[in-house]
């Protein structure tokens, strides 16, 4: 979840990015390259956008978001490899979509493969920006170091608040994913408190939720997840709960 998350992240805010102007631009010379401004994740990225037609209320195009052979962040996590994100309509009006896919995109030598189509369904403006989106993602998949997997299909609703500055803003999601562990066992991923991951922790290298609970049954084993209370600090701690007994994990970013 966080892998996909953190693509999907830097997919909405490489659409964010140009400006108006930069897309007429865009409409005229076909290709443009953009500057993503106050996310270090991007540092040493290529991000072009390729607009198709001129209609400015029917707009279409691709977003390349390209690391190269690997760039490495200030917090020190490596991404390489390209996120291609096709967008149709325009920013945040309900009914717009995104649809990111990845070729060759690792972070942290973990590959990262699979569809994730996100459709604008709302937009509100007080008592700050706040966009909800439905969020399908189709065959994913992780493929580790070791060569091992989790594969993942997923149904969700996340919701974005943004903050004054982008370490401020928060990405609430609610929903469930099922798919293959590592272990080659069959699992479901329910979110039973909304799981808030936050801009802010990102920029520090905790790609985890730092809030929430989900339910993760794995086979006929259900195992609860505790990420956090309201207001938790960044961090890669969850409470993991087995038959009325729960440790306190660290996973790995």
């Amino acid at each position: 979840e966080a892998y996909f998350n953190e693509a999907g992240d830097l997919s909405i805010k490489a659409f964010n990015a140009p400006t108006s102007n930069e897309i007429a631009g865009g409409r005229t010379r076909g290709t443009i390259t953009v500057t993503v401004e106050g996310d270090t994740r991007f540092n040493g990225a290529v991000v072009t956008l390729t607009t198709n037609g001129s209609d400015p209320l029917n707009t279409e195009g691709t977003i390349t978001i390209d690391f190269g052979d690997g760039q490495t962040d200030p917090r020190g996590v490596e991404r390489k490899g390209i996120i291609l994100v096709n967008y149709q309509g325009l920013r945040f009006v309900p009914g717009s979509k995104t649809i990111t896919t990845f070729d060759g995109y690792e972070i942290n030598g973990v590959k990262i493969e699979g569809t994730r189509t996100i459709t604008t369904s709302s937009l509100t403006a007080t008592p700050a920006l706040s966009v909800s989106f439905l969020v399908v993602d189709v065959d994913g998949k992780a493929t580790f170091t070791d060569q091992t997997t989790i594969t993942r299909n997923a149904t969700h609703t996340h919701t974005i608040t943004f903050g004054n500055t982008p370490g401020a803003t928060t990405w609430v999601v609610e929903g469930q994913a099922s798919g293959e562990t590592r272990a080659k066992a069959e699992y479901v991923f329910l979110i039973e408190r909304p799981l808030v991951f936050k801009t802010e922790c990102a920029f520090q290298g905790f790609a985890m939720p730092s809030e929430g609970e989900a339910l993760f049954t794995v086979g006929s084993l259900p195992i609860s997840l505790n990420y956090g209370g309201e207001g938790a600090s960044c961090d890669n701690v969850v409470t993991v709960s087995i038959n009325n007994a729960s440790q306190d994990i660290t996973v790995n970013n």
